[in-house]
């Protein structure tokens, strides 16, 4: 068995965070070395962090629920082996991309649904676009009005002297916002104020306090 087919039903468990410590551990040493891995990461990931900062959710239509998943045990009885199944946790069967990909469509359907029916504050959810030096870190920006929330995940935790910066991005210039830090789970939130304006949130890592100018090239990105 190849060390992909071994770890390629783990990306949707490892967005929902059900790996145990080693089988992450496991996973993460295998992402960096495996671009199909990374590519189905990438594809699920903003909708997994878009859905924890969605509007309230409802249950969704019984015949939206039963047609997704139909189209994923249909899939999951074509891809299942003639030979003994693999000793795997039976919930694991939840955790495959298929299936993550319905969860999470079910979710987004329902929660847009509900946003166009409350009307009110224009509010949006974006993803943020990484550097590919950290390939497991993501995040969203969470738009409403002239207000901002950054969220952003497994990203690594700075020593000494230096914190992570926002920036405003405004035409050709980006304009120093707030300063922040991560915690030891590589997860931090930053509130920003006046975006309605801006063209883009921008990050880099800089000495603690704060700079005028960045030091290096945006390390997340989202641009409005």
């Amino acid at each position: 068995m190849s060390d992909h087919t071994r770890h390629q039903d783990d990306v949707g468990a490892y967005l929902l965070s059900a790996l145990n410590d080693l089988e992450r551990q496991a996973f993460e040493r295998h992402l960096r070395d495996c671009s199909d891995c990374q590519e189905e990461l990438a594809r699920l990931q903003p909708a997994a962090d878009a859905l924890p900062g969605s509007v309230k959710q409802f249950e969704p239509p019984a015949r939206l629920k039963a047609s997704l998943m139909e189209v994923v045990e249909r899939e999951a009885r074509a891809e299942q082996p003639a030979a003994a199944p693999r000793p795997r946790p039976r919930l694991r069967f939840f955790m495959r991309p298929a299936f993550v990909a319905a969860a999470l469509l079910i979710g987004l359907v329902v929660g847009f649904g509900v946003a166009q029916l409350g009307g009110g504050d224009e509010t949006r959810t974006l993803a943020a676009t990484v550097d590919r030096a950290m390939p497991s870190a993501g995040g969203t920006l969470r738009v409403s009005n002239d207000d901002a929330m950054l969220r952003l995940h497994d990203m690594p935790t700075l020593t000494g002297t230096r914190v992570y910066q926002v920036w405003l991005k405004h035409g050709d210039h980006l304009v120093p916002a707030r300063t922040f830090e991560v915690g030891d789970d590589g997860r931090g939130a930053v509130d920003l104020t006046n975006v309605k304006d801006a063209d883009g949130v921008y990050v880099t890592r800089e000495p603690r306090g704060g700079a005028q100018v960045p030091s290096e090239n945006p390390i997340v990105s989202v641009p409005l």
